[in-house]
């Protein structure tokens, strides 16, 4: 077997020789040794620790011989000298452990490593309930804080028109909808082609004056204005910030800074907030109760889904964050039969539209 041999008067570097491993006899040009047979010192060597070196002394000095073939050494592991059976089973024991360790070292670098990635996956896969959790853990003062910053922030943008018979009426069916409400709620018109509306955590609901103008009764615009109210209500817009912000908001719930930390994030996605098929019927239902508690009468809400579908062109911005479909308008239609028996007051706007 070719192995290196590393001992008295001989180089450095060490010296190539041959090794009869069933006699022990080891042999270089120039000279010769022996492997005692009462053993030695046995650890791994080479770049990979895939080699073996035995060292032992003697009178001569002290000695080390090297074998770096891979293919030799494992024949080593598997046929010890003899003499030397000992040192290769524990060699072999100490070998196990440390790769277990290197395992576990890999493994824990790796978990590191992928830590970052493993937490943004695991946000995105259970996102739904973790921002529910953290939404249930805001204060409602700081979810006041973020949607009025929120607010402030896009306001700039924004072409507020507070005033005049149409922001009149938005605040006063508003009003009704949100008696008794923990909420202190705002209600702001913007001049704005786009029939949308959206509804702002802490109780600011906006809406657009295209939206306004499409409606064909004020029972159309109540029904809007109630399935909005309830997105606050049942903290959906909250908990559609928080899922959108990702890891930001749960970094936000730690520092206990949701309202600072994600006001910027929340101007930016606000009118582009949309929210689940559950959510939508969640506001709906809420929403239809409103109506009925208010006094106003809730045909309104499905009635609205027909105006929506026959406007031309392209789609309402509305439902790109309000998805409709005909058994959202077919449940709300089906819960009116429960209450044909009651006759509601026509809410005293006329004509309609108002004038801006």
């Amino acid at each position: 077997m070719q192995a290196r041999l590393f001992g008295p008067g001989l180089p450095a570097a060490g010296q190539a020789c041959e090794w009869q491993t069933d006699s022990g006899r080891i042999q270089w040009a120039g000279g010769e040794t022996r492997l005692p047979s009462t053993g030695g010192a046995l650890r791994s060597a080479g770049f990979d620790l895939a080699g073996l070196e035995l060292s032992w002394a003697d009178d001569a000095g002290r000695w080390a011989l090297q074998v770096l073939a891979a293919a030799d050494a494992t024949t080593l592991r598997a046929t010890p000298p003899a003499g030397w059976e000992e040192a290769f089973a524990q060699l072999a024991g100490t070998t196990r452990r440390h790769r277990k360790g290197r395992a576990l070292g890999w493994s824990a670098l790796a978990l590191f490593l992928a830590a970052p990635l493993l937490l943004l996956a695991g946000f995105f896969a259970f996102s739904d309930g973790i921002a529910g959790w953290i939404a249930q853990r805001v204060p409602q003062a700081q979810e006041e804080a973020l949607g009025e910053a929120s607010f402030r922030a896009m306001q700039a943008s924004l072409k507020l028109r507070d005033e005049g018979e149409a922001a009149r009426a938005v605040r006063e069916i508003g009003s009704r909808l949100t008696q008794g409400s923990a909420y202190r709620y705002r209600f702001h018109v913007v001049e704005d082609k786009a029939i949308n509306a959206f509804a702002m955590p802490g109780g600011i609901v906006v809406v657009h004056s295209g939206l306004i103008n499409a409606t064909r009764t004020p029972e159309e615009l109540a029904g809007v204005l109630a399935h909005e109210v309830q997105h606050i209500e049942l903290r959906h817009s909250l908990k559609g910030l928080i899922k959108q912000a990702g890891l930001s908001a749960v970094w936000a719930l730690a520092t206990g800074d949701v309202g600072g930390a994600l006001a910027g994030e929340a101007a930016q996605r606000m009118m582009s907030l949309s929210f689940s098929r559950d959510a939508e019927r969640e506001a709906d239902n809420a929403g239809f109760e409103a109506l009925l508690r208010a006094g106003i009468d809730p045909a309104g809400m499905p009635a609205f889904f027909d105006t929506l579908a026959k406007q031309a062109g392209s789609a309402p911005e509305l439902l790109s964050t309000h998805p409709a479909s005909e058994a959202r308008r077919d449940a709300l239609a089906g819960r009116l039969s429960s209450v044909t028996n009651r006759r509601f007051e026509p809410l005293p706007y006329r004509p309609w539209p108002p004038a801006p």
